[in-house]
């Protein structure tokens, strides 16, 4: 997931156009969404189903005590949405009781000598949502290690103990510390395991209803140009032995070692699928992918048309982050022309949008299954450090939150 800053009005403003958005939607009128394309808001169809999902991404960032997540959880629900994705890793990290990998250091923003939270926030939530008739997906960064250029606190932290697990490129130099994220060689049998047995852990020790899989790709946008991912001796020889290439020199072997590390993401899709379902029979899997499939797979080498067809995952939600509803349409579109049956939740950019917006892409969701909103932050209060506290701020917060609730109340009730 990532996000962009977004203007925000007076919040008189605000406060009007939520009384004009409110009005508009318990009457069932027509009301004019301040977006660029898309027609009017008449709200939602009758045709709904009540059961379709209504989803809220919460971030690692919302929460640091058990108080927090249940707050979260009880707003999340009184909303009326059906099903929240609850961030459990973000970094090689962990926000719930973990052998595996350390605790996640937002836990400790406001103890920061702290060494254990005293809580399980995994634990809580997932209690919490099933106490609320929520269910609960639990959400994982699949193969960020470290964002920043300083160091993890914990030197227990994948990032330093397993220094072998970066990517390296064709000079030997090991992918650079940036703002963006230091990934994992996916085309590493051990990066593999040790994330397939993260997965294992959570589903098998925690009454989750749903696995989420993100940043299940390659992040070749924010890698430097020219260089070749992953390209150390270890990485090279297994593209040889599986491709029959024998350089890396030329445009064809350069995208066939692309199609190479296509495939090893997908193997280890397949392999958490199946080991999860073996766990827990019930679960559903999905994953945040790409806005668009053919870009999913060409730039960012995540192949998630083939994970829904062949049924490795249950549901994809498409990232379709932005405040122009014709390339919403024509997105959303794209996948439900390659998903068949399975459902496709698009994920939408709340953040980036009026609360009218908001309201116009839900309504253009409906051919999908359902919808998620990104994210918790931008329509609650909570504790997240990302979220202004200003005045204008916390209004446009309310004007979302009111909004969103009156028509989540609607839904299958018109």
């Amino acid at each position: 997931m990532s996000r962009t800053s977004f203007a925000v009005p007076s919040p008189f403003a605000l406060l009007a156009a939520v009384a004009i958005v409110l009005a508009g939607v318990l009457a069932g009128s027509m009301i004019q969404g301040c977006s660029s394309g898309g027609g009017p808001f008449r709200g939602l169809s009758p045709s709904r189903a009540p059961e379709e999902m209504r989803g809220i991404w919460v971030t690692r960032w919302d929460y640091r005590s058990a108080v927090d997540v249940e707050r979260a959880i009880d707003v999340a629900a009184e909303a009326g949405f059906t099903d929240i994705f609850w961030q459990v890793r973000g970094q090689a990290d962990a926000y719930y009781r973990s052998t595996l990998e350390p605790w996640g250091e937002e836990l400790f923003r406001d103890k920061p000598n702290a060494t254990d939270p005293g809580f399980d926030p995994l634990a809580v939530a997932v209690r919490r949502a099933h106490q609320q008739g929520v269910r609960l997906h639990a959400w994982i960064n699949v193969y960020p290690l470290w964002k920043g250029t300083g160091q993890p606190k914990d030197p227990r932290h994948p990032f330093i103990r397993r220094p072998q697990w970066r990517l390296i490129d064709q000079t030997g130099q090991p992918q650079p510390q940036t703002d963006h994220y230091v990934v994992a060689n996916p085309t590493d049998p051990a990066v593999q395991a040790h994330i397939a047995a993260v997965c294992r852990d959570i589903v098998s020790r925690y009454a989750i209803d749903g696995l989420h899989l993100d940043y299940v790709r390659f992040v070749g946008d924010s890698l430097p140009e020219g260089k070749i991912y992953p390209a150390d001796p270890a990485s090279i020889t297994r593209f040889y032995k599986a491709t029959g290439h024998r350089t890396l020199s030329t445009p064809a072997d350069r995208r066939a070692h692309e199609g190479w590390v296509r495939d090893e993401i997908t193997r280890l899709v397949e392999r958490i699928s199946s080991e999860s379902r073996r766990i827990r029979p019930r679960i559903e899997l999905s994953a945040a992918v790409w806005r668009d499939p053919d870009l999913a797979r060409e730039t960012q080498l995540q192949d998630a048309a083939r994970w829904l067809k062949q049924g490795t995952l249950d549901r994809v939600l498409p990232m379709i982050y932005t405040d122009d509803n014709a390339v919403f349409v024509r997105d959303l579109n794209a996948w439900l022309e390659v998903a068949g049956k399975k459902p496709v939740t698009p994920g939408i950019g709340a953040y980036k949008h009026q609360p009218t917006q908001t309201l116009e892409q839900i309504r253009l969701s409906e051919p999908g299954a359902g919808y998620c909103l990104f994210a918790f932050a931008t329509i609650f209060e909570s504790v997240n450090p990302f979220e202004p506290k200003d005045q204008a701020s916390i209004a446009l917060r309310t004007a979302r939150r009111l909004a969103i609730e009156a028509v989540q109340g609607a839904v299958g009730t018109e």
